[in-house]
């Protein structure tokens, strides 16, 4: 069998991002903002393994500024299977959810029913049968890879420590600091992983593509709304963290092209500078996202009216 090989461009990729903290570090809280921000004017979607810990925040002032149409939420129940999973995101993806927050991914590893019982519960010859737990697990991960879904995990963090033969051979236990806990190889799928600080929410970058880096350099900010626009922006191909006016007038001319909706969408991703650099050719694409929709509107329909930003 061949393959056709052409010329590498660009394309619209669902993003997979860990939160992981400890209790009381603001990873749900987090991870509504961020998928606000990404879902744009599509909905988000809920998978709560917490016992009903999700709906705490929907009458929350800031969940409810973020999201005014609010989230769509389902309760898991144990056992927490990885195939479980599966057919939560395929239900959450049939929905017409364009952002799921799974909260939390941490039982699909160690809760009940979840890898850790498998391999203990399928043992062999008295050994925890880890080959079918993570042969499940994989599956599981393969199914996540496949939805066209934002995927946002909450995981749980503990302290671990790591075993390291000293110049006698003999065992030291070196801290390692806050770990995420789950399959260790969980992390390497993620397209962006951040660590909620204990009291500040600030967090602290583990996993960043290098496109991505200018937006979490310096002192970060708390995850918002905002950041989940700039990454969906991104991730669309759209406005690039940095500030290059070349490119910026490329997009806008593009998105323009498409009418006013997909502008503003475009607009609203942009920061304060991005805004700035993209003036001078603000209303020449406003005009011209006007004239889109004259070209795609029905022959009886009104006149399209102009932006208002």
């Amino acid at each position: 069998m061949s393959f056709t090989i052409a010329p590498a461009k660009r394309k619209a990729v669902p993003m997979l991002i860990s939160l992981a903290g400890v209790s009381g570090s603001g990873k749900t809280y987090s991870a509504l903002l961020l998928a606000a921000g990404l879902a744009g004017k599509g909905s988000v979607g809920f998978l709560d393994t917490e016992n009903g810990r999700g709906s705490m925040y929907a009458d929350s002032p800031g969940i409810m500024a973020a999201l005014p149409d609010g989230y769509e939420i389902a309760e898991m129940k144990e056992p927490f299977a990885p195939t479980r999973y599966s057919v939560a995101v395929e239900d959450f993806e049939k929905h017409g959810c364009k952002v799921l927050v799974i909260d939390s991914m941490t039982h699909e590893w160690e809760g009940h029913g979840g890898c850790s019982d498998i391999a203990e519960n399928n043992k062999m010859k008295g050994t925890p049968n880890w080959i079918l737990a993570k042969r499940e697990h994989k599956r599981m991960m393969n199914c996540l890879l496949a939805s066209g879904m934002h995927l946002i995990f909450c995981l749980r963090a503990r302290e671990k420590i790591k075993v390291m033969k000293d110049a006698n051979s003999k065992d030291q236990f070196v801290p390692i600091g806050l770990q995420p806990i789950q399959e260790k190889n969980f992390t390497f799928e993620m397209t962006l992983s951040l660590l909620l600080e204990e009291g500040t929410h600030r967090p602290i970058v583990t996993k960043c593509p290098e496109p991505l880096l200018p937006l979490f350099a310096g002192e970060l900010p708390l995850v918002t709304k905002e950041m989940g626009r700039k990454l969906r922006a991104w991730s669309e191909g759209g406005a690039p963290a940095e500030e290059n006016p070349d490119v910026l007038f490329k997009q806008g001319t593009e998105y323009a092209a498409q009418g006013t909706v997909s502008y503003t969408d475009f607009w609203e991703t942009l920061t304060g500078k991005q805004k700035k650099l993209l003036l001078p050719k603000h209303d020449e694409n406003k005009e011209l996202a006007r004239m889109a929709d004259e070209r795609q509107k029905p022959a009886n329909a009104a006149p399209a009216s102009g932006l208002d930003f």
